[in-house]
């Protein structure tokens, strides 16, 4: 098994007595990091086990657990033979205890573990165990939701906040702002218009970030603001959805989507079509869904009713088995043709008409009879977005990578992850001296 491990060491020279020299020889202070590194989720237990080897009973109980907070130098210490200090204690989260204790002349080895139970954001950090002169440290990296998303139209200067399910009518002069606020700086936020990214359009601007700090324990909120001055929708936008999303590892990513309307003729969003019923079912409906701006002002569903002849029932009509309705709200209108008592003669093709004061619009849709093998009636899912744009730092980037971790680790697939890593160097070497030196 791997382990992180420094070492030092120390020696007496017994003049007196030439062989307790060879018999005492030098002894190597050991401190080894087991379970060094955890990525985990708010609510996870982890457990830390520092084993020290060799440490001098007159300096045994000066071991102690300690925190760094990410890029500071303050350290926080977690007592380990005495009670644990505040505001650790306060938590009630932090267990320390001492294991497997030995003893070998004059040295003691002994485990220290540290359990951190229902792990929150408050407790990322480095966080390690110190012996005499000697430290060594590990990383606890916890994985925080975005805590908020906004999405605004802006018409000359002043904001607007959309619902997310939205339809919302553009002008090419107004423009877009998404408002993130979160804690983890591996959080992305893109920008989609129907299946195209538009996130590098947005100018970038990143909150200063708020810190708050309690002995060690330390929260980060940031917050990033995506600003688009001029959208310049167009009609090839009518009916395309905006989207803006946040993403963590981790967690389902948090979005706002919002329907774009155009000043301009209708347009549909989707009709259910073919639809499909049985001879003798009580109804049958046809559904399409429009957006308008302006509102609608005529609604009609026409069919032919047999030897050239045209029927049709208008707006919120009902017409022997025939019953036309329609909601609106927003621009979005829901519009319904309801046929009772299905025979045989209602599978024909329908025809829906509607209009605004910029022009008509004709849709079509079919009912068909219902067999064993008929499809399911096809959805309209709006285009997923894709994670490409990201960031905390003060120079905005257009596309991300690999994040780097504040512990300075590249993160890999998310989870739970434990492990260890080796470090050794000079003071490997200098141990070995040492015991050379005491030897001849």
């Amino acid at each position: 098994m791997l382990t992180m491990a420094v070492k030092s060491c120390s020696g007496f020279l017994k003049v007196f007595v030439l062989f307790l020299v060879a018999f005492q020889g030098a002894a190597c202070l050991t401190l080894t990091l087991e379970n060094d590194v955890h990525q985990v989720l708010p609510g996870a237990d982890i457990t830390i086990i520092c084993h020290v080897k060799n440490v001098r009973f007159t300096t045994i109980r000066n071991i102690q657990w300690v925190k760094k907070v990410f890029e500071q130098t303050t350290k926080h210490t977690i007592s380990i033979y005495t009670a644990i200090q505040a505001p650790f204690r306060a938590t009630g989260r932090y267990l320390v205890r001492p294991e497997n204790a030995t003893v070998s002349g004059e040295f003691r080895n002994v485990d220290l573990i540290l359990q951190i139970r229902n792990v929150q954001v408050e407790d990322l950090g480095h966080i390690g165990c110190t012996a005499d002169d000697q430290e060594i440290y590990g990383d606890l990296i916890v994985y925080a939701p975005v805590n908020s998303i906004k999405l605004s139209k802006q018409v000359t200067g002043q904001l607007t906040q959309l619902t997310d399910g939205d339809v919302v009518n553009f002008l090419p002069s107004d423009g877009l702002v998404c408002e993130v606020k979160y804690q983890d700086p591996q959080t992305v936020i893109s920008v989609m218009k129907g299946s195209e990214n538009i996130t590098s359009s947005f100018n970038p601007e990143y909150n200063s970030p708020v810190k708050t700090e309690t002995g060690g324990l330390v929260t980060m909120s940031f917050g990033t603001t995506l600003k688009l001055r001029f959208l310049r929708a167009s009609a090839d936008d009518n009916g395309k959805r905006l989207q803006c999303t946040a993403s963590v590892p981790m967690y389902p990513p948090r979005s706002v989507t919002i329907t774009m309307v155009i000043t301009g003729r209708p347009s549909t969003l989707n009709c259910i079509n073919p639809a499909y019923a049985s001879i003798g079912q009580s109804t049958a409906q046809l559904v399409c869904h429009i957006i308008s701006s302006p509102a609608l002002s005529s609604v009609e569903w026409s069919w032919s009713s047999g030897g050239g002849m045209m029927a049709s029932v208008s707006g919120n009509q009902t017409q022997g088995e025939y019953a036309a309705s329609y909601q609106s709200r927003n621009f979005n209108f829901s519009i319904t043709l309801t046929i009772h008592g299905v025979k045989a003669e209602h599978f024909r093709e329908y025809i829906l008409r509607v209009g605004n004061g910029h022009g008509i619009r004709d849709f079509t849709v079919q009912l068909q009879q219902a067999t064993p093998e008929t499809p399911a009636i096809p959805e309209v899912t709006s285009p997923k977005s894709q994670i490409v744009k990201a960031s905390t730092s003060s120079a905005p980037t257009a596309t991300s990578a690999a994040v780097t971790l504040p512990s300075g680790k590249t993160a890999t697939t998310p989870g739970s992850i434990s492990g260890t890593a080796s470090v050794h160097g000079w003071l490997l070497t200098a141990c070995m001296a040492a015991l050379l030196a005491h030897t001849f």
